[in-house]
């Protein structure tokens, strides 16, 4: 994918990160910024929910900042949830998202889960009763 790649060959995309959890955000945002995989992305974090607009950044968001998106989500292929607690995972998929990982999980595994969001093309949600 051209776009997401700058002229080294790195992301250049954008990591947009709004977690409740201040101090696991920030553990978050430290790993991705030290980690050459994500070299050319912009990580971003903010403390409340985030602003619709741009649907090819990629949002990781705890489940009370994600009840906050205006729905249907613009990207929600690109939107990794990191859960606390249980999660309501019907309503989840069917709202398109594919990561959900909890925050007791490696930051490793949330790293993946980003870059699999980065990697994917943008898209809309689906529409309700369609096939």
């Amino acid at each position: 994918m051209q776009k997401a790649r700058s002229q080294e060959g790195k992301l250049a995309q954008v990591v947009q990160i709004w977690l409740q959890d201040t101090v696991y955000a920030e553990q978050l945002c430290q790993s991705l910024s030290s980690d050459p995989t994500f070299e050319g992305c912009r990580i971003q974090r903010g403390e409340s929910a985030p602003t619709e607009g741009v649907s090819d950044h990629v949002r990781v968001v705890d489940l009370s900042n994600l009840l906050r998106l205006p729905q249907p989500l613009a990207n929600p292929a690109k939107t990794v949830v990191i859960a606390s607690g249980a999660v309501d995972l019907e309503r989840v998929w069917e709202a398109g998202i594919v990561s959900v990982l909890q925050n007791s999980e490696s930051l490793e595994y949330v790293k993946l889960a980003i870059l699999a969001a980065l990697l994917r093309p943008s898209k809309s949600a689906p529409m309700t009763g369609s096939k």
